[in-house]
């Protein structure tokens, strides 16, 4: 099993950093994830640069959450995912992931998964629980127009973000949308195993 780590940009150590490396030097750690929005931070903040230069450094994609805040608490101008250009353009080795689509912000999400080709982006934590049925049919549109603009969708994966949303409820949504099977294959699961380096043989 591999995870992905939560970095605490507030919190975090210089002995926090040498632990994830050598996870990842072991490859127990698939990625490393921020969350600007729940905390004060802008993605681009050159305090950053070292945990960038890590994921450059072990080849695994640095997550950032993006969008709204399951707290009300949250500050979202932080976690718009427009600030991701800027993270993109001064990272080009760095391969991004922009959780949840940036919703509400999904176009200004399309738009820079659409010019970095080092980003991808990932539709976990759309609902709490299940889909309603205007709602469903609203994410569908969205996420058909994002594939629209932005092309053959290899920089596109499937989430749910459970326990807070059914895994039923999304592959309902899922096999919904107006795609062809081997998009939805790249999708489901194929993109996600070439982006995070996932020997599939093994399963």
């Amino acid at each position: 099993m591999g995870v992905v780590a939560g970095i605490s940009f507030l919190n975090y150590k210089e002995r926090d950093l040498r632990e994830l490396s050598d996870y990842m030097e072991d490859g127990l750690i698939k990625g490393l994830k921020l969350y600007p929005g729940y905390e004060p931070f802008y993605p681009y903040d050159n305090r950053l640069k070292v945990i960038y230069d890590l994921a450059v450094e072990y080849d695994v994609p640095m997550m950032f959450h993006s969008g709204d805040t399951y707290s009300p608490k949250g500050r979202v101008r932080f976690s718009h995912p427009i600030h991701i250009d800027d993270v993109a353009v001064d990272n080009p080795e760095m391969k991004i992931v922009i959780c949840h689509v940036g919703n509400p912000w999904i176009r200004d999400c399309m738009e820079v998964v659409y010019k970095n080709k080092n980003v991808f982006t990932d539709f976990s934590g759309l609902v709490l629980g299940d889909f309603t049925e205007k709602f469903e049919k609203y994410m569908k549109g969205q996420l058909e127009e994002m594939i629209l603009y932005a092309g053959e969708p290899e920089y596109l994966l499937y989430g749910t973000d459970w326990p807070i949303a059914t895994m039923k409820s999304y592959l309902k949504f899922m096999n919904q949308l107006d795609l062809p099977d081997d998009k939805k294959e790249l999708i489901l699961w194929k993109n996600a195993a070439k982006l995070f380096k996932i020997d599939v043989t093994k399963f």
